[in-house]
């Protein structure tokens, strides 16, 4: 394969990985659940979906009824949809989907997600639940984009996957998906899905990362501060080798590109909560060091980040509230 070719199919991975924040399903918001109306962006010779996305509510076809309608235990064989888990004032489920099929170009395809439903008495959480299906939508455009511009000869008999799973965590009073997977399409290696969805279950609404850390850490002294706590903590996931420093994160990375700021590394950072008052700051593979060095990863303490830190968000994630109730086993 010549190096332009090559070059093309790394940059095409990166476009899809980089917008991967959720994964599969506008048409689920237009029509009922078993509708066969072609995704946008795809041909007429793509097949329909293999596997419709299932409502055990029949006068209902909206996300928080479904998980609402979960089963209270585990049972098997497991339900179409499951409950993950459940708190004091919301709960958690995930339905499977699946799709696969061949391109213009006759490249077999497969697309296996799991897609995470919320439920709670705030009727705000319906909105939410489209803005994470929104999402998984417009990558799933890109990926079957990529996959009907392509060629058998190009991608070398091998067939384009999608996958992606999502963690969901309650981190105080905050839900947090982190959805991690894996996208090939063409070339000598896929490329890896890391993605955070911070979610105030007060309100419903995401926090983005200018809402989590304060303007100040956008600005060149919170900045280089901010650089300089993440730096000696990134490992990369695939070896304890991997490590970084402050002056590539402030120079806009391993190779940078346009011009570079003292806050350009954080439009590539992804960053979720976890238990026990921690932020969790990631980076893709390619931008700190090799690809075989995986994600790179830093975990901080809340306490460090003291004027970088949105303090509303800090109390959110270490609030204290209702114990997380998992499913009940069943025992039939």
């Amino acid at each position: 394969m010549s190096t332009n070719r090559r070059m093309t199919l790394v940059l095409v991975v990166a476009v899809i990985v980089a917008g991967l924040a959720g994964y599969l399903t506008r048409q689920w918001d237009t029509g009922a659940p078993d509708s066969a109306t072609p995704h946008a962006g795809a041909t007429t010779r793509t097949p329909p979906r293999s596997t419709a996305v299932p409502s055990p509510s029949p006068t209902s076809d909206k996300p928080s009824a479904w998980c609402a309608a979960a089963p209270n235990k585990v049972i098997e064989p497991r339900p179409k949809i499951e409950l993950v888990f459940s708190t004091a004032t919301w709960r958690s489920c995930t339905t499977k989907v699946t799709r696969s099929g061949a391109g213009k170009g006759g490249i077999q395809y497969k697309v296996d997600a799991t897609l995470p439903v919320f439920w709670s008495a705030n009727p705000a959480v319906d909105a939410l639940n489209s803005q994470i299906r929104s999402r998984i939508d417009d990558d799933v455009k890109g990926f079957l984009a990529a996959l009907d511009e392509t060629t058998s000869d190009v991608a070398q008999d091998a067939a384009f996957t999608l996958s992606e799973q999502p963690r969901i965590n309650q981190v105080g009073k905050l839900a947090v998906i982190q959805l991690t997977g894996q996208v090939y399409v063409g070339g000598n290696h896929g490329g890896v899905i890391d993605n955070w969805i911070n979610i105030d279950t007060d309100t419903w609404k995401i926090l983005d990362k200018d809402q989590i850390l304060r303007p100040a850490a956008r600005q060149t002294a919170g900045a280089t501060r901010l650089a300089r706590l993440i730096a000696p903590k990134i490992r990369g996931m695939n070896g304890g080798s991997c490590t970084t420093d402050a002056k590539t994160l402030l120079a806009g990375g391993q190779t940078p590109e346009g011009t570079v700021t003292p806050s350009s590394y954080q439009k590539k950072m992804e960053v979720g909560l976890q238990d026990g008052g921690e932020l969790v700051v990631d980076f893709p593979p390619y931008y700190l060091f090799a690809y075989g060095c995986g994600i790179g990863s830093a975990t901080l303490d809340l306490r460090d980040l003291s004027g970088l830190i949105n303090p509303d968000t800090a109390a959110l994630a270490t609030a204290t509230v209702a114990p997380e109730v998992p499913p009940s086993p069943f025992h039939g």
